[in-house]
């Protein structure tokens, strides 16, 4: 991805027991503004999307009433969307908009193998809400089944971006992760961090077996110098020069899920970009399961990369 030119951007109506709402939540409103702001950017343009999801006692009413109830919906659905189209066009942004009925991961998954998009972008609710969230496991298959990356935005952390980092594992299969991270920081004018974690499972053997402080150093240092041979090779086969604040290459020591949230809070970083599929298997994360754990707990937003030739089971 060298440029984001079509954005999908999840649009979120419900609001308690109401299936759609003519106010947008902060979450939806957060990701309206970066979408907008991508699309300036890029020069790109913006597909709103609303899922409006059916509960049991909807689909209950719909079957007496179908008509009326669901063209009740629509509209409203119609109106927020044709208000948030109009805003774009008038920014000099060009949108349309888009209305689909079922689960909110899914139906969005679906429109963004069936588009022409290079980008889905939704907002994330905090962590500690009960209601219906694009969060957690809907964040979690979005980012498994869409055909695109997915930008999850959360409002409390929406703000300019001037620190990108990212985390990876050195698997091969994750260069294109680091090639869409020096491309969002190149085109945003942020500085770049290339986090990794180094795996110390061998020196805990080590120490089990009594070695010495020396040979722990030594061993250490071999780890980190063989991760670093890794790590620019993988750099050189992108244009990470061109990057106007260079970048920072930092090895963690610790638990991948605690040591980079503190990592991203104590260097002020604004987004995390992970890989969505790691060399464990088609449906597991870079780093295991620690993608999953760090969306509630990151204080940034995030953004998860497909890996090369991966295809979305809704792809045509």
């Amino acid at each position: 991805m060298t440029r984001i030119e079509n954005i999908l951007v999840g649009v979120d109506l419900h609001h308690g027991d109401r299936i759609a709402s003519i106010e947008l939540s902060d979450e939806t409103q957060a990701a309206v503004d970066e979408a907008l702001q991508l699309a300036a950017i890029w020069g790109g343009t913006v597909t709103f999307c609303s899922v409006l999801e059916l509960s049991a006692q909807s689909q209950s009413l719909i079957e007496h009433d179908h008509e009326n109830i669901l063209k009740t919906v629509e509209d409203v659905a119609s109106a927020v969307l044709t208000k948030l189209v109009n805003y774009s066009n008038k920014s000099g942004i060009p949108a349309e908009s888009v209305i689909r009925f079922g689960t909110a991961w899914d139906e969005l998954s679906k429109e963004s193998a069936q588009g022409p998009y290079d980008l889905v972008i939704i907002g994330a609710r905090a962590s500690h809400r009960t209601s219906t969230l694009l969060f957690g496991s809907t964040a979690h298959k979005l980012m498994l089944y869409s055909a695109c990356p997915v930008w999850i935005v959360k409002p409390a952390e929406l703000r300019e971006i001037r620190d990108v980092a990212i985390a990876t594992d050195l698997d091969p299969a994750n260069l294109p992760v680091i090639r869409v991270a020096v491309t969002v920081a190149r085109a945003i004018g942020a500085r770049l961090h290339v986090l990794h974690v180094l795996e110390l499972a061998d020196l805990r053997y080590l120490t089990l077996a009594g070695a010495s402080k020396e040979k722990l150093a030594y061993a250490e240092e071999k780890l980190r110098q063989s991760a670093d041979e890794k790590l620019k090779d993988q750099l050189h086969q992108t244009d990470f020069r061109t990057l106007p604040h260079g970048v920072k290459i930092e090895y963690l020591r610790g638990a991948p899920d605690l040591v980079i949230p503190e990592y991203i809070t104590a260097n002020s970083v604004d987004l995390l970009v992970i890989g969505t599929h790691g060399h464990h298997g088609i449906t597991e994360f870079i780093l295991g399961n620690m993608a999953e754990r760090l969306l509630p707990t990151v204080h940034a937003s995030l953004l998860a990369v497909k890996p090369d030739g991966f295809k979305s089971p809704y792809a045509k």
